[in-house]
């Protein structure tokens, strides 16, 4: 059972108090003593003290309560995964909430040093525009100076201020500037003002300003590490993909009789994928795995590979290995491990008389079974050394009678609806 505060305790207490002085003044105000007018009157007068008491103690609550949701709500941004540009926007609109200011300013350090506004944010969580940046620069000099935060209730005032021209030209008021470190590190400032009040900002608002200071510099810190790791993270997929395509363009010199197909397939695989609704990860995984179907084919010998005629049994044994090969090539590698089912299993079958392993229906995985009506299409409107291209309405044709035996029908279909297959061929096969 949740205990109650010794805000709430007290509040209990008085409201109590107050309705004991009222049944008192009743019962005054029924007899005939001599003294029950003055009492009556000074019994009033502490009733409507212990009412004010009351809306204080109330008032005070309300606002601890709600800077208390605010350092929670500065802990869960903390511990979030979120970009820099949305963790900077919440913690300026905690802040500007929380203080009652009319404008805040979040600005983090540059590597030069200087300082850069990221976020400028008014009342109603709305950017303020380049004409309403203008901020006391003495006042967020003295903070990265000093490492300390400077508050005033009224800046025209303060014997601090009295000397700089941008405090009176601005007409600020209450300031709060505080400083955002990391072990010591200045990383940046947050900078609060409301021009049209004065005592907006108190002293005893120091604890908390200094608490939430940490906790927002600490939810930088990691939003800025989670931007550097999704910035590597391109880098290292930018540098994968640039391997795969080298691996892809060494099996199209060993194999000129294939060059281009790869390119072509990988460009129609995606279009299709995309109609199929599969999402941006799903596709990416399949861009991978159509650049990779045939590398395999570096572990079959060049006898075979090469070979200008049709292959006889024993070689067409060897050469169906090669989806076997490319798992075993690249399953070690934990980034391909997503985009492993083209290349292992885009020979397979819908009615199961595929290889290597003899999939049935939605055995084979969904990529393989998209990109298998795809690379069908484009070896059959290719020349290869043992027979010449078909043409596209005859390769269509195959395509289609191939429904339900060699692919599925849904894919089929998907397939068939593509706008002008013969062109989008012809003009990869140019590029």
């Amino acid at each position: 059972m949740k205990q109650p505060s010794n805000t709430n305790v007290i509040h209990e207490q008085l409201w109590e108090i107050s309705n004991l002085i009222s049944s008192a003044i009743k019962s005054i105000a029924q007899t005939n003593h001599g003294h029950a007018s003055q009492v009556s009157l000074d019994l009033t007068q502490v009733a409507s003290t212990i009412n004010q008491v009351k809306s204080s103690v109330l008032k005070d609550y309300q606002t601890r309560d709600s800077e208390f949701k605010a350092l929670v709500r500065i802990g869960s941004t903390v511990n979030s995964s979120l970009g820099l540009k949305r963790v900077l926007s919440e913690v300026m609109d905690l802040l500007v909430e929380i203080m009652r200011a009319e404008r805040g300013f979040l600005m983090l350090c540059e590597p030069d040093g200087s300082l850069k506004v990221n976020v400028a944010r008014g009342l109603d969580h709305v950017d303020l525009d380049k004409d309403h940046l203008a901020v006391s620069k003495t006042v967020v000099n003295r903070v990265v100076e000093t490492g300390e935060l400077v508050l005033t209730t009224n800046a025209q005032e303060d014997p601090r201020f009295e000397v700089q021209a941008s405090v009176a030209y601005y007409h600020l008021l209450s300031i709060l500037c505080v400083p955002l470190k990391i072990k010591d590190n200045l990383i940046g400032v947050i900078y609060v003002d409301n021009r049209s009040q004065t005592g907006v900002f108190q002293q005893e608002n120091i604890e908390l300003i200094s608490a939430f200071a940490n906790q927002a510099a600490m939810a930088i810190h990691n939003a800025l590490l989670f931007d550097e790791l999704n910035e590597s993270k391109k880098e290292l997929e930018i540098a994968y993909h640039a391997i795969l395509e080298g691996w892809v363009r060494a099996l199209d010199l060993r194999d000129k009789e294939t060059e281009g197909h790869t390119k072509r397939v990988t460009s129609l695989t995606e279009k299709l994928a995309r109609i199929m609704g599969l999402n941006d990860q799903a596709i990416n995984d399949i861009i991978r795995g159509a650049l990779l179907h045939d590398i395999g084919k570096m572990g079959i010998p060049d006898g075979i590979l090469l070979k200008p005629g049709p292959l006889d049994n024993v070689e067409r044994t060897v050469i169906n290995k090669h989806p076997v090969y490319a798992y075993e090539m690249l399953s070690p590698i934990k980034f391909l491990n997503s985009a492993l089912d083209i290349p292992y299993c885009h020979h397979e079958k819908w009615d199961g008389s595929g290889y290597p392993r003899g999939l049935k229906g939605e055995e084979i995985p969904f990529a393989a079974r998209i990109f298998s009506v795809v690379d069908v299409w484009d070896a059959l409107i290719s020349d290869r050394p043992y027979r010449k291209r078909f043409l596209p309405s005859d390769a269509l044709k195959n395509i289609r009678e191939s429904s339900g035996s060699y692919f599925e029908p849904r894919i089929v279909d998907a397939f068939l609806s593509l706008d002008d297959l013969s062109n989008i061929n012809r003009n990869s096969r140019q590029n």
